[in-house]
């Protein structure tokens, strides 16, 4: 029993020192940004990003053949069920988004809106009518320029996929003739952690916890010159995350 209390305890201050890793790169990628070193502040936001990850006891479990997926143009969407869906986001796709978790963030990660919109994320308040316009437009520009854009269409942890399911998808799809790569994702999670709003308790909780794992569950591509309408094309879109 003490050998396991032991192995236990190493294994939490392991974790905690890849967490002061994480946030040391976290503070060096804003120095460089304010020094306008600002595509080496990507690279840096992305290895943050990345040690945080392993420090909260993320290990990341995709077949090959699926991850192939990620290096297909088009607009890839996601369920969000989960906080930790920030390293999804961040270490799986890799591209461009929009997101509200700046302001969960911003005071456990100074200028964390800077950051994230040095890499090319789009951060908005989805409360204020303006904001989401202009996130809209934000996507509408990405997909017109890069061809390549994530978006969660639920828009938040707190309502799941299968009863809020945005339109934008299927309508920038249509409008920009991008093709959708739908992902379903599940945590393996041992230690199921609520998370009350409070990201201090919550990264705590995690960094002692057992480790999650990560998993695809399921993948599909939607050609939109298959659909007639916007209508059709966001019925079957809704209908793969039902099928779940």
């Amino acid at each position: 029993m003490r050998e396991l209390n032991i192995e236990k305890f190493l294994k939490i201050i392991f974790r905690l020192c890849i967490f002061i890793l994480s946030y040391l790169l976290y503070l060096i990628q804003l120095i460089l940004i304010f020094s306008n070193f600002k595509n080496f502040a990507k690279n840096v936001f992305s290895s943050a990003a990345y040690f945080c990850s392993i420090s909260l006891g993320i290990k990341y479990n995709i077949d090959q053949n699926l991850k192939k997926n990620l290096f297909k143009k088009g607009i890839h969407i996601s369920n969000h069920d989960n906080p930790l869906d920030i390293f999804v986001a961040q270490n799986f796709f890799n591209i461009k988004t929009i997101t509200t978790v700046d302001k969960h963030l911003k005071n456990f990660l100074p200028f964390f809106e800077a950051s994230l919109n040095n890499y090319g994320h789009h951060c908005f308040d989805y409360l204020n009518f303006h904001d989401r316009k202009s996130a809209y437009l934000f996507l509408d520009r990405v997909c017109k320029k890069d061809k390549n854009v994530l978006i969660y269409p639920s828009g938040s942890i707190y309502t799941s996929i299968v009863k809020r399911f945005s339109k934008s998808v299927s309508k920038l799809s249509m409008i920009n003739k991008l093709k959708v790569i739908a992902w379903k994702f599940i945590f393996n999670e041992q230690a199921n952690i609520a998370y009350d709003r409070n990201i201090g308790k919550y990264i705590f909780k995690r960094i002692c916890s057992e480790k999650l794992v990560l998993q695809v569950e399921k993948v599909k591509i939607f050609n939109p010159k298959d659909y007639r309408s916007v209508e059709d094309l966001h019925l079957d879109l809704c209908q793969f995350y039902l099928d779940s």
